[in-house]
């Protein structure tokens, strides 16, 4: 009896057509999940090395007012330095500090003095020190050589984080008549009257209940354009380097608003300096009349829970 013969069916080792698109779906799906975990991760990162930077600003603020027995300035006058160049024997920076002249202006400062960026002054959920575009690219024009008559641009050096000036978008310099009742002000007006400096005992409402610095609010694709995002060394515009808060300075909500005022990229929250070193991450949506208790230094009221 003959015996049938049974074909045998090689098998390809590769995948098929349908086999690769299931994989390459079930690889789509994996990232799609992963991905929003992986971004918080990150922005978790972030937030908690924005958090490092401003309690290291805040001790070099300590730090200042152990050695001189008061507050750095929001800015010494006028076209001079801000509290972001005083600060920086603070943050171990004595060399850029030693290629600062005090006694002259922002504009006849030496380009390395200008241009060289701090680190520590930039929030890593924003951008760093090496993003572009590296300095200010508009606002920092000395308007002073004529009445309306814009000087020469000279760039500087950005930052991220601003000094708290109050409630009323003023430091005491050439403010037309507008309020300053936070802990930073310039040290003399335009007119080289001596304004004074802000010591612990000032702020009677208590270190703890105190907005010394935050998260300065910069608005996405304007970086480096003034007068909101000027130069951080650049006391020409006291918007360069500080903020208000309160009813009629709100908190950005995303970065894309056009508002002058604290706001980080975080979401959901804004991240503050305390007189007392702590830092506190606040929400968005907190009421601006508890801000505004935050920001003024000797309203004498009760701070509510934020």
């Amino acid at each position: 009896m003959a015996k049938r013969r049974t074909a045998t069916v090689r098998r390809s080792s590769g995948f098929t057509l349908i086999e690769l698109l299931v994989v390459i779906a079930i690889l789509s799906i994996l990232t799609a999940l992963l991905l929003p975990a992986v971004q918080k991760v990150r922005e978790a990162a972030n937030r908690t090395s924005c958090s490092n930077n401003l309690y290291q600003i805040g001790l070099a603020f300590q730090m200042y007012h152990d050695t001189y027995a008061k507050l750095p300035p929001n800015r010494l006058s006028d076209l001079h330095a801000t509290w972001a160049v005083l600060i920086l024997p603070y943050l171990e920076q004595n060399n850029l500090y030693a290629q600062w002249d005090l006694s002259q202006t922002y504009y006849d400062q030496s380009d390395v003095a200008r241009l060289t960026q701090v680190p520590i002054y930039f929030c890593p959920s924003r951008r760093t020190a090496q993003s572009p575009p590296g300095h200010s690219i508009s606002g920092d024009q000395n308007d002073d050589i004529a009445p309306g008559i814009l000087g020469p641009f000279v760039p500087g050096a950005l930052g991220d984080y601003a000094t708290c000036t109050g409630t009323d978008n003023c430091d005491g310099c050439d403010c037309d008549g507008h309020v300053y009742n936070g802990a930073f002000r310039a040290a003399k007006n335009q007119y080289g009257q001596a304004l004074g400096y802000i010591t612990f005992s000032d702020i009677t409402d208590g270190l703890s209940n105190t907005i010394f610095a935050g998260d300065k609010h910069v608005q996405l694709y304007h970086f480096g354009c003034g007068v909101l995002d000027c130069s951080l060394y650049n006391g020409d515009y006291w918007m360069c380097s500080s903020r208000s808060v309160g009813p009629n300075y709100p908190l950005a909500q995303k970065p894309t608003d056009a508002v002058i005022g604290f706001g980080g990229y975080h979401t959901g929250v804004c991240q503050f300096l305390l007189g007392d070193g702590s830092v506190h991450a606040v929400a968005t949506s907190t009421d601006l009349n508890v801000l505004a208790l935050l920001a003024n230094i000797s309203d004498g009221q009760a701070i509510p829970e934020f």
